[in-house]
């Protein structure tokens, strides 16, 4: 880009459902593992059906990715970018993108491998070949697919006996994206384990290694002095796997065996997955504090529960995620008469009980003394009859609609209950303080980013399942 020209920006990009439109104020926002996520995704899409792309520019439809860009203090941007093929006079367009061929070419100046690259994966494949399992092996070798493709040449290939096949791949250099992508799929359409092999973690790193580690749900593999002399002395292969600690480093690195390592989580391997445990704590980071306090409460006001002191830590740990609860606050007082935070807890109790229902596969209600078959229904029908509740009917279907129970939707008796609260007020929409606290407490249901990121990962919980196919394509 010359110098003269004013570097343009793609300000939305909107994602397939559940994610939906993504800013790119959003996208700035996010730690990095949720938008390395996001680009993984993209370019798996990109790969598998370059057609229809995961994301789309706002205003020109074309297909957009998610560019690393790297800032002063050794740490990375993302930026949304137009595919080579997007139309040009988008005005959001910023110019031509270097094809993963060009670039590839660019960065090893028309030579794929090293001597040292070499080296490593003869040694690799010498140690592999020790264990007596090791039925067949090869380095750089083409690999006949299975399937009508064409084939991989893996840096090391093993045939590991009744532990499967293994890809290994050897990075010395950043490897980019979209290459990234195409082996993923490829290998686990094979039934070939891929694994992602580094000399050493560089500081910083180059995103295409954080690719990799994203796609290995935050492990790292290295074949260093280390693993070479464990893998010597073991007389199998061993590598150094260092696993995120959550807070931008690593752990002390573990030695691990081949066997070792989780191979059922489709293109993935790994040794603890370290991306859906954070996102899992996330979810239930503050629903945790409101169902704590949901419980002492009503053992201690089983009459009035709603209005116990209990919630008030759970009220400020609300409000530290969603700012603007505390003007609503004041703002429900005035025109209400009554307190925020007993209206906020009785509405959590209303959704708790269609989670754990919808969880524990019995009706089990924290609010209203309905029992029996049929209590949920009953409870739904009860509180969006009253007027308190009367402006959430948009924000219960939204929430009923992703858990088992989205067919009580259809229910003559709800329909013609939330109609009637439709017509009778207003009702709040996403941009309201209240859905966003919800959001917030139900990310596994509303928040369309945190809920497909649940799905990639295989990890979206029962509860939050509309049917039986969602949240079983692990990554």
């Amino acid at each position: 880009m010359r110098s003269s020209e004013r570097q343009r920006t793609i300000r939305i990009a909107d994602f397939d459902l559940p994610r939906g439109a993504v800013s790119i104020e959003a996208l700035m926002a996010m730690p990095r593992e949720r938008w390395e996520h996001l680009r993984t995704e993209i370019n798996l899409r990109r790969r598998d059906e370059p057609a229809r792309p995961l994301a789309r520019c706002r205003i020109c439809g074309g297909g957009v990715f998610i560019r690393a860009q790297a800032v002063a203090d050794g740490d990375h941007m993302p930026l949304y970018y137009h595919f080579p093929e997007a139309p040009k006079g988008c005005p959001w367009h910023e110019g031509g993108t270097m094809t993963p061929d060009a670039a590839r070419a660019a960065q090893y100046h028309g030579h794929q491998e090293s001597a040292l690259h070499r080296h490593l994966c003869q040694t690799i494949e010498a140690l592999a070949k020790a264990d007596p399992r090791c039925a067949a092996s090869a380095v750089d070798t083409y690999l006949r697919p299975a399937i009508h493709q064409r084939g991989r040449w893996p840096d090391v290939f093993l045939d590991m006996g009744e532990l499967g096949r293994f890809a290994l791949e050897v990075q010395l250099s950043k490897p980019f994206a979209p290459e990234i992508a195409a082996r993923h799929l490829h290998y686990e359409r094979e039934g070939v384990r891929l694994i992602w092999i580094f000399r050493e973690l560089e500081s910083p790193l180059p995103q295409g290694f954080h690719d990799v580690i994203t796609m290995q749900r935050g492990n790292a593999f290295l074949f260093d002095d280390a693993a070479q002399s464990a893998s010597i002395d073991s007389g199998t292969l061993i590598l150094s796997c260092y696993l995120e600690d959550g807070q931008g480093g690593y752990l002390e690195p573990r030695l691990v065996r081949l066997d070792d390592l989780n191979t059922a989580s489709g293109r993935s391997v790994f040794l603890e997955d370290r991306r859906s445990d954070r996102l899992t704590a996330y979810c239930r980071e503050v629903r945790n504090h409101w169902w704590k306090a949901l419980q002492h409460a009503q053992r201690e006001r089983p009459n009035s529960p709603f209005y116990s002191e209990r919630f008030a830590p759970a009220w400020t740990s609300i409000c530290g995620q969603v700012p603007d609860l505390s003007k609503w606050k004041d703002d429900y007082w005035a025109s209400h008469s009554d307190r925020a935070q007993a209206h906020l807890a009785s509405l959590f109790a209303i959704f708790c009980s269609v989670a754990h229902s919808a969880e524990q596969g019995t009706d089990t209600l924290y609010i209203t003394r309905h029992s029996g078959d049929g209590a949920l229904l009953a409870m739904l029908n009860s509180k969006f009859s009253g007027a308190d509740f009367l402006p959430y009917a948009n924000l219960l279907q939204a929430f009923v609609e992703n858990t088992p129970f989205a067919d009580l939707l259809g229910r003559p008796s709800l329909q013609k209950i939330l109609g009637n609260a439709r017509d009778a007020q207003t009702q709040i929409d996403p941009g309201h303080v209240v859905w966003w606290a919800v959001v917030r407490m139900f990310p596994e249901a509303l928040d369309g980013l945190v809920r497909a990121e649940l799905i990639d990962l295989g990890e979206l919980p029962p509860w939050a399942c509309s049917s039986a196919g969602e949240g079983v394509e692990p990554m």
